[in-house]
């Protein structure tokens, strides 16, 4: 019988981009065991024969899971010589944390978020766009300065911050080719709202929303709609989990002006009504 897959992860506790490997390997359970390139621990929990321990000793963590099956290093450094070599006197697979992470995402389709991004509730806001419509991508995400999450869902997609593997790997060398996508919706800022096409030429109008509560987020707000849009992301979808915009709001749907009025309608986009009496009025007010 194989034994339980479980990685060696050789790497310092500062180097950048751990955080995000420790939250992947979490996320996609696999077990792993983690050491610093100048510590020299490897496989101490396994050299001393079982039969010699006595009844008293304790069983660490590591020994419940099982043997270490393969080495992953961070980078090529003199410090990790003694790792491999103690990998390969046990024969256990090497390779880098570039080839793991390879391997991870070849089957996956990588939306990069670029920082600062949008929020709600604490994560970016595509991500909460996509949960609504059912799409249920992967997060990974920094909480707080130094820990990260991984939220794995069953979607195809996985939804990451672009500087988490800056001078690690390539971006463009991860998952399966996206260039299909593209960045084909539009979208114009009016006055009152923020309206959306579904090319840039502008020919297939889509629908429109309430401009951004917060200015400075508006351009990126749009950028992130626009994407929803080119995944296939139905405007009904969107409008309901961007309904949050409208709380605020005071929906006039039915309101009639009178006096010729030009006003802005929530509902109806403003048009002009007459000012002519109604022929009929009920009086809904006895009811």
């Amino acid at each position: 019988m194989w034994p339980k897959r479980k990685l060696q992860l050789v790497a310092s506790s500062a180097a950048p981009g751990i955080g995000g490997v420790r939250a992947i390997l979490k996320g996609v359970e696999v077990d792993f065991l983690e050491a610093e390139p100048t510590a020299k621990e490897f496989g101490k929990e396994f050299e001393e024969c079982w039969m010699d321990r006595p009844f008293d000793t304790a069983i660490s963590e590591a020994e419940a899971i099982g043997p270490v099956t393969e080495l992953i290093y961070w980078q090529e450094e003199q410090e990790s010589d003694f790792w491999r070599e103690k990998a390969l006197s046990q024969g256990l697979q090497q390779r880098s944390i570039q080839s793991l992470i390879h391997t991870i995402f070849e089957d996956e389709l990588i939306l990069w978020v670029s920082e600062p991004t949008v929020l709600f509730n604490e994560r970016p806001l595509l991500v909460h766009i996509l949960n609504e419509a059912g799409f249920e991508p992967t997060l990974l995400w920094p909480i707080g300065e130094e820990n990260w999450q991984c939220e794995r869902k069953q979607g195809v997609h996985w939804i990451m911050p672009d500087s988490w593997l800056e001078g690690l790997v390539d971006k463009s060398s991860l998952g399966k080719n996206s260039e299909g996508l593209g960045n084909k919706a539009s979208w114009v800022i009016q006055n009152h709202s923020i309206d959306f096409y579904r090319a840039k030429n502008r020919h297939q109008y889509i629908g429109h929303l309430p401009r951004w509560p917060k200015a400075e987020e508006e351009e990126s707000a749009a950028q992130i709609i626009a994407t929803c849009i080119d995944l296939g992301v139905s405007w009904r979808d969107i409008v309901s989990a961007l309904s949050f915009l409208w709380q605020d709001n005071k929906r006039a749907d039915n309101l009639r002006w009178n006096f010729n009025d030009f006003r802005w309608n929530a509902g109806a986009s403003g048009e002009e009504l007459s000012s002519l009496s109604a022929k009929y009025l009920e009086n809904w007010w006895a009811r």
